[in-house]
């Protein structure tokens, strides 16, 4: 895990901080001062006409009274006004800043001092004030009222903040009126790594669990009688029986479980399936010019046919790479061919068989398995040649054909290849406007994507440059299974193939659990929740995810007495041997409110991939004012990061990031206000159709570029210019 600051930065919620102030900020009796420490009363700072007066009110000078009430530093309170003379007793443990009896101008102990006038009160304004319950105070209150409340608008400067003890005894900085602008509480997780398990010693215990909040136990965790019966949970504060079958001294940070359910024979490992899924239909006969060299002239080749050269191209590149790996071949337009690896008869399926779902399942999943690549080149590539454009465009049935047959080997990869929207019943994306078509067809793809990501297959959509395919929605297959999304110019068709075809699984069924102190929560989730549960699926060798975390409200004096807080990361994933494992990374990171000591650690990598990510998310949950929110508070942030820096690479980088970011803060800025001003009782695009109706709007050209940033990484950024900006 990669924190994106050294220290996990304290912050009050966003609606303590806006209308209603905490309950240590409100008045209290005047000759007393605010005491932080919940449950304990207002201690006296200024003169007490109980202990420190004189047997007569006359032996009492009056002297001109200050305005405000330095205590906390977090704004005047003006009814709460504080008498000229000041007694102070002698140095002790609880003074201002939580140590009555220091004057917040002077260093003086032991003695009366007397506080200077505003600066802004003249001398025919002299206002003076004595304590509470002495005898000249009620006769000068009135007084008082009268000659004060004009000047409440304008109170004197606060004093700077200063170091206060909390009660556990450590010193931290009083919340700085200031907060940094954006979020740093940020933690990015390179699953492809911490999957890759090859060098990885495994426990021979097994893993101890709270029976509370479900955290393993590690070294953070606290046992707490001599027997070693009973440990506490450092998340939850539970007690939890130890498991007698653990060994307490073998529990490390990071722990790695491994169980082999169904092995699978060395032989069998390199065999995965590789399925092309080719759209025939009539569109697919659009020529373009391929320019091959500037002395030859211009060349002409369909669509279809950049396709065909392509896939026969990339299977002579698995036959020299790969020679175990199945090769098969679907096809479709008005109906869906199943040619598999081509040396069995083809099976077509169409009319009502495109469909029924479960028919359509049972096919794929009941197809033959086709032999490996080193067998049937020579059969696919007749198959291939001959292929002819014609008809509609089935491709539900066929992306659903696909990825059942697929599923017959985990970790199989299915490319499919189109140039223009499902136009036929299952899947049709041609008729957005139609809700209950839109709705059903949304539906089927993001269930067909969960199905094909249970299932261990990496699906993958690529189109052609210059088509319209519903990229918002039929994009959620590769989202979803760890594939890629492109737009891609035909004759680049097959470095396309090549790149997905290289893109390594290390692991399948990926779910990740992610625990935190019950004093947080996770942001942009369901609910508020200090443990999240993600199903990842597939995982390949580069892929990170990032987390958000924040404070919950009423928690914060809570976390506020911590001098740390616990995470906990546990990974359970299938290898492609068959075996399945189960990881824990446990860590422990230092808390402030000191935003210098945050600034001056920040990771900005790990926050420009996480804003990437997490603003692409909420961009394709149609939350558009909140996906602009987050990449414009995080810009702002990084901009202030590197105005301290001299750093031109990271400003080169960061350049890069910003051009890459901008379909969020720009582009899709007229979305959201094209779509306020449709609706002129449009409120954030809270409601489900409103942010639907954002999605609609997207054109494929957006949509790549948001999957592309959903799936940004550390690597990408070390790239001149890593995206293409829209």
């Amino acid at each position: 895990m990669e924190f994106a600051s050294s220290h996990i930065y304290m912050i009050y919620p966003d609606n303590t901080n806006q209308t209603q102030p905490p309950g240590f900020y409100r008045n209290h009796p005047i000759g007393t001062v605010r005491n932080t420490i919940s449950g304990e009363h207002p201690v006296a700072h200024l003169y007490d006409p109980i202990t420190g007066s004189s047997s007569t009110s006359e032996d009492k000078k009056l002297v001109e009274a200050s305005f405000y009430d330095p205590v906390e530093g977090g704004g005047p309170v003006y009814d709460n006004w504080a008498p000229a003379i000041v007694v102070v007793p002698p140095k002790s443990d609880s003074v201002y800043d939580n140590r009555p009896g220091i004057s917040p101008d002077t260093g003086c102990h032991g003695q009366a001092v007397s506080c200077p006038a505003p600066s802004n009160i003249s001398a025919a304004e002299r206002v003076y004030d004595v304590a509470e319950g002495s005898a000249n105070y009620y006769e000068n209150r009135k007084m008082l009222d009268s000659q004060t409340m004009q000047h409440l608008t304008n109170p004197p400067p606060l004093p700077p903040p200063r170091h206060q003890t909390g009660n556990n005894g450590h010193a931290f900085l009083k919340q700085e009126k200031e907060e940094i602008k954006g979020s740093t509480n940020v933690v990015l997780v390179n699953l492809g790594k911490l999957v890759n398990i090859k060098n990885v010693k495994p426990q021979m215990s097994v893993a101890v669990y709270c029976q509370n909040c479900s955290a393993a136990m590690s070294t953070l965790s606290k046992v707490q009688d001599l027997h070693a019966t009973v440990w506490k949970c450092e998340f939850c504060n539970q007690d939890n029986a130890l498991d007698y079958r653990s060994n307490e001294a073998r529990l490390g940070d990071d722990q790695t479980y491994i169980h082999v359910p169904n092995p699978v024979a060395s032989e069998d490992i390199d065999d995965s399936l590789v399925v092309f899924c080719v759209d025939i239909s009539g569109s697919m006969s659009v020529t373009f010019e391929v320019n091959r060299s500037s002395n030859c002239k211009s060349l002409y080749m369909s669509r279809l046919q950049a396709v065909q050269e392509a896939v026969a191209q990339s299977l002579d590149y698995l036959f020299e790479t790969s020679p175990r790996t199945r090769v098969a071949l679907v096809t479709f337009n008005n109906e869906v061919t199943i040619y598999g690896d081509g040396l069995s008869t083809p099976q077509t399926l169409q009319d009502f068989e495109l469909i029924d779902q479960n028919y359509l399942k049972t096919q794929g999943v009941q197809a033959a398995l086709p032999h490996c690549v080193l067998e049937s080149r020579d059969a696919l590539h007749r198959h291939i040649h001959l292929l002819q454009e014609c008809g509609a465009t089935a491709l539900g049935p066929a992306a659903l054909v696909s990825i059942a047959m697929a599923s017959q080997k985990q970790g199989s990869k299915v490319i499919i290849c189109t140039d223009g929207r499902a136009n036929t019943i299952l899947g049709n994306l041609e008729d957005i406007k139609n809700d209950k078509i839109y709705h059903s067809s949304k539906f089927f793809y993001n269930q067909l994507a969960e199905y094909a990501m249970t299932q261990g297959v990496i699906v993958s959509v690529l189109t052609i440059e210059g088509t319209d395919c519903r990229l918002p929605e039929l994009g959620q297959l590769a989202d979803k299974t760890g594939g890629k999304v492109n737009i891609t110019n035909p004759a680049n068709l097959y470095n396309e193939f090549q790149l997905i075809l290289e893109d390594d699984i290390v692991a399948t069924n990926v779910t990740t659990t992610f625990i935190v102190d019950d004093s947080l929560y996770f942001k942009y989730e369901d609910d508020v929740s200090s443990k999240n549960v993600k199903q990842i699926g597939n995982v390949a060798k580069d892929m990170e995810i990032t987390f958000e975390f924040g404070i919950k409200e009423s928690n914060l004096e809570k976390i506020q007495k911590k001098t740390a807080l616990p995470f906990q990361l546990q990974i359970g994933f299938r290898l492609p041997d068959g075996r399945c494992a189960y990881r824990i990374i446990t860590q422990e990171k230092p808390v402030t409110n000191d935003s210098a000591i945050v600034k001056d650690h920040i990771n900005l990598s790990v926050l420009q991939v996480h804003t990437a990510q997490i603003s692409a998310r909420l961009a394709m949950e149609g939350r558009m004012q909140d996906a602009q929110k987050e990449a414009l508070a995080q810009k702002e942030l990084i901009e202030e990061i590197l105005a301290g820096k001299n750093d031109s690479e990271q400003g080169a980088i960061y350049e890069s990031w910003v051009q890459s970011m901008s379909p969020i803060y720009s582009a899709l800025n007229s979305k959201s206000q094209d779509a306020a001003t449709a609706q002129p009782l449009y409120e954030a695009l809270s409601t489900k159709r409103d942010r639907e109706s954002v999605v609609k709007s997207f054109t494929d050209d957006i949509a790549n570029v948001v999957y592309r940033l959903k799936n940004a990484k550390k690597k990408m950024l070390k790239k001149p210019k890593f995206m293409v900006a829209l």
